[in-house]
């Protein structure tokens, strides 16, 4: 049997011989998979935030019964100002457990608002979350630009 002459094949890489080449099937091959171990690696560096982790907020402390009128009793609550993506100045209130951390901090906040960085682990869902912190500290408000 002899093969047919080369005008007689079209010029596809695979079935022509003489179009066919090694060295860009092997280039072909090498960029594909240095692009597929990129994405895969980027894949799982993008890790989700664990919901139960502690985390530090800072924001203006306020009574929420004195100051913002949310409670029947004296609660420590953190307001939070943040820009949307609109621009506009959003404001979030998050209350903060009754525990021995935020009422050996309470006398300062039912008589003015302190700025303060809370640290501590979120309990609950939605708009019924609270703050259980760990720790409060007296902080700088970020300046203005």
């Amino acid at each position: 049997m002899t093969l047919p002459k080369s005008k007689d094949i079209p010029n596809i890489p695979f079935v022509n011989p003489e179009v066919f080449n090694m060295k860009k099937l092997t280039t072909l091959f090498t960029m594909a998979a240095i692009a597929f171990s990129i994405a895969v690696v980027d894949a799982a560096d993008k890790k989700k935030r664990d919901p139960n982790a502690e985390r530090t907020v800072k924001g203006t402390l306020k009574c929420a019964k004195c100051s913002l009128k949310k409670t029947e009793e004296c609660q420590a609550a953190l307001e939070i100002k943040r820009k949307s993506k609109d621009g506009k100045e959003t404001v979030r209130v998050i209350l903060l457990k009754n525990d021995d951390v935020t009422k050996a901090f309470h006398k300062e906040i039912c008589k003015a608002d302190v700025f303060a960085s809370v640290t501590g682990k979120f309990e609950g869902k939605g708009k019924a979350r609270t703050l259980v912190a760990s720790k409060i500290a007296k902080a700088k408000p970020k300046k203005k630009k």
